[in-house]
């Protein structure tokens, strides 16, 4: 780690990113909102970036936000509203217009309708720091819920487990780590590494993570430690599983899938990310793809596992 990218983020706070495009949605925001008000870790600023909202609109989420932030060591908040026409699906635009927002050093999302435990940043900012790494995960469990016009009803937890993985091979192979299981510190990067393609609506997430984690060693230590729930809606609207896609949605994710695995063809791994990953012959200028290749596969347990 340089004295410059250190001097970059000399401030120790945490920014996490929400997106929101649904004024209707705006209990489910206010409840993950809640979830980062509870948190131990300080400081903490909340950056919500709302897609296309009307000024009345964007004063509703300021309004109704503000209130659940009491008190003087309570987080900082910050609204802001993403107006340009286009793309019609700006979701990568949003979490871009966030970035250019953060000021500290840690970096986290949390998706509107998700939540996390109030140990949660501490947890995982403690871990960063002891072991150096770009990118420290955890785990996230499933809440099943019912949706309704006015509401969500929490059902109890879901015996399904999408998220099937435990290490770095796991996550190059296919991506297991939701938005809010993980914790970036960005003195560990460049500006320019930490964006997001604005060509991709669907997996824009793990496209970031593919470039951060063959760039920097990530830390997989706490990947059995919950810290949040992923809501699993029953009305279709979460993104896990393509059966529950549309035609338009299903042909989306399947460009979106090929333009990860050319990502997967073109991004170098680093000669550290090849140590930690104890490639027999590592390299400057391996790409994923290559290392992926170098190894033995066989299926266990519902996912693609090392043998070798």
């Amino acid at each position: 780690m340089t004295a410059t990218l250190l001097a970059e983020h000399c401030n120790e706070g945490i920014d996490c990113l929400l997106r929101f495009h649904n004024i209707l949605r705006i209990k489910e925001l206010e409840r993950a909102v809640f979830s980062l008000a509870t948190q131990f870790y300080r400081p903490l600023h909340i950056i919500v970036v709302l897609q296309r909202f009307s000024a009345e609109e964007k004063k509703i989420v300021e309004d109704r936000l503000s209130r659940l932030l009491i008190g003087s060591d309570a987080p900082s908040l910050s609204v802001y509203n993403f107006i340009e026409p286009e793309p019609e699906d700006a979701r990568s635009e949003l979490l871009n217009l966030g970035l250019r927002k953060c000021t500290g050093r840690y970096l986290a999302f949390l998706d509107y309708d998700d939540v996390l435990f109030p140990e949660a940043y501490t947890l995982l900012v403690n871990r960063l720091r002891e072991s150096g790494a770009g990118v420290v995960f955890a785990k996230v469990l499933v809440m099943k819920v019912t949706v309704f016009q006015d509401y969500v009803y929490y059902t109890g937890p879901s015996d399904v487990k999408p998220f099937k993985g435990c290490d770095l091979w796991d996550l190059f192979w296919a991506n297991f780590c939701p938005i809010h299981s993980y914790v970036i510190d960005r003195s560990q990067f460049s500006k320019h590494h930490i964006f997001f393609d604005t060509q991709l609506c669907i997996e824009e997430d793990y496209d970031f993570l593919l470039r951060l984690c063959a760039l920097r060693p990530s830390d997989f230590s706490m990947i059995d430690v919950p810290v949040g729930y992923y809501n699993g809606k029953d009305d279709g609207s979460n993104t896990v599983a393509g059966g529950q896609l549309g035609p338009t949605e299903l042909e989306k994710l399947s460009v979106t899938r090929r333009r990860i695995e050319q990502r997967k063809k073109t991004v170098p791994v680093s000669l550290e990310v090849q140590r930690q990953l104890r490639v027999k012959e590592p390299r400057e200028g391996k790409v994923i793809q290559e290392i992926l290749a170098e190894k033995k596969f066989r299926w266990r347990g519902g996912i693609r596992r090392m043998v070798g």
